[in-house]
């Protein structure tokens, strides 16, 4: 393949990845979700997954996968016309983004009662630093995330065009990741002597730590430009890496060797970034069976169904939750009906198929006048299987070596972008 060649493909879609949404986001809304009254399968469930972290790792995933497609954008942008549209992209996040969340702010403001600051912070985008430090029971306190997404959208694209290309690899895969732990030690001395639990959510909750995995996203986005997959034994090593990283922060703090919980979380942000990365470079890189699976498993219909209403069941869970009396702060760890937990998801899907059908497509359609990205329809491991998932399952069970390589086509040659030539990228 030509130098020309990166900038001149079409970028490939990767359906999966709506498919780790849909189930990303159920398990984000169960883990804020209560015990039940009827059922010790469900609450033997919620505990497994209370003690396992899991909504925290697949919260940490998504910011991955944030820093990931957001960079391969600006990547191809940046190589067609050597420069960023900071107008089309802002314009473009803020058709994506804005209409969903301000709306359900403005309700919220009419349903619940919030200080000054809380509305402030909240309009502003600025909710992930007043938050931790001013911890009082909000039906909005899970949009924290978005207000990283949000800060991180502000200077991304500045840094990618600034940076020179010869140095964006080191940049995003290494100085930004330890400047990123760095910023949660350094809270952990401001912070000493804190509350223990405000100072280990100012470090969970900071744009500044968050960077670990925002910018491995892009660093991961960067390698998948020039032909560079991390894949293999690589992402085995970061994901048992991570285990025994989880598991010794977590023996450190129950058995008193890691006292601070601002140390606690950076160490804990360390491994769900390895964790992260690794998924993230299995579903992009990989070609065996392992990505095979994966895909067939994630590439159901209502798993991608969910996935594309993810953003929507993200922002609408916590205040129904509220709104019904059966958040965490109103219970005080009493249990409730199933039936309620039930009406949870059943309202918040309702609402996001609204929210999808009557503003999220009409915004993605006006989109489309800022720098409309053309995706190619996605092939070999990336394609949806054809025929169910038993199909799929079947065809990874007997494609021959032989066959996967035809059906992914030729391996690709290093390409260095730098050496692009902007009238050859279409």
């Amino acid at each position: 393949m030509s130098e020309s060649a990166t900038a001149g493909k079409r970028l490939e879609k990767f359906p999966a990845f709506d498919g780790f949404r849909g189930i990303g986001v159920v398990v984000v809304i169960f883990s804020h979700c209560p015990q039940v009254l009827e059922s010790s399968i469900y609450n033997a469930i919620w505990h497994l997954n209370q003690l396992s972290r899991v909504g925290y790792i697949a919260l940490d995933i998504f910011f991955v996968m944030s820093g990931f497609f957001i960079t391969r954008l600006l990547l191809r942008e940046r190589a067609k016309t050597g420069r960023i549209s900071f107008k089309d992209f802002y314009i473009r996040r803020a058709l994506r983004i804005f209409p969903v969340y301000y709306l359900t702010v403005i309700a919220c403001l009419f349903l619940f009662t919030f200080s000054t600051a809380d509305t402030i912070s909240l309009l502003s985008y600025t909710f992930n630093f007043y938050h931790p430090l001013h911890p009082v029971p909000n039906p909005l306190e899970h949009t924290w995330s978005l207000s990283v997404e949000e800060q991180f959208y502000f200077f991304w694209p500045l840094l990618i065009l600034l940076v020179a290309p010869r140095w964006l690899n080191r940049v995003t895969g290494v100085v930004v990741p330890l400047l990123a732990i760095a910023s949660g030690l350094v809270m952990a001395v401001i912070f000493i002597g804190h509350d223990p639990r405000e100072a280990g959510d100012v470090v969970y909750m900071s744009l500044f730590t968050r960077m670990l995995s925002l910018s491995l996203g892009g660093w991961l986005a960067l390698r998948e430009f020039e032909n560079r997959p991390l894949r293999g034994w690589r992402c085995l090593a970061l994901f048992l890496g991570a285990l025994l990283i989880l598991t010794l922060d977590r023996m450190g703090r129950n058995y008193g060797i890691i006292t601070s919980q601002p140390v606690y979380w950076t160490i804990a942000l360390i491994a769900y970034a390895m964790v992260s990365v690794s998924f993230v470079a299995t579903m992009v890189f990989d070609r065996g069976v392992l990505k095979r699976v994966m895909t067939v498993i994630l590439s159901v219909p209502l798993l991608r169904g969910l996935g594309q209403m993810s953003y929507a069941m993200y922002v609408f869970h916590l205040p129904v939750l509220f709104y019904l009396g059966i958040n965490d702060a109103a219970l005080g760890g009493a249990k409730v009906p199933i039936l309620q937990v039930a009406i949870v998801f059943a309202v918040t899907i309702g609402l996001s198929i609204l929210s999808y059908y009557l503003l999220e497509t009409p915004m993605a359609k006006l989109k489309e006048n800022f720098g409309k990205v053309r995706l190619s329809e996605p092939t070999g491991t990336n394609a949806v299987p054809e025929g169910g998932v038993l199909a799929g399952f079947a065809q990874v069970a007997f494609m021959s070596p032989e066959d996967k390589q035809a059906k992914d086509g030729p391996r690709r040659q290093t390409t260095i972008w730098p050496g692009v030539r902007r009238d050859q990228a279409k």
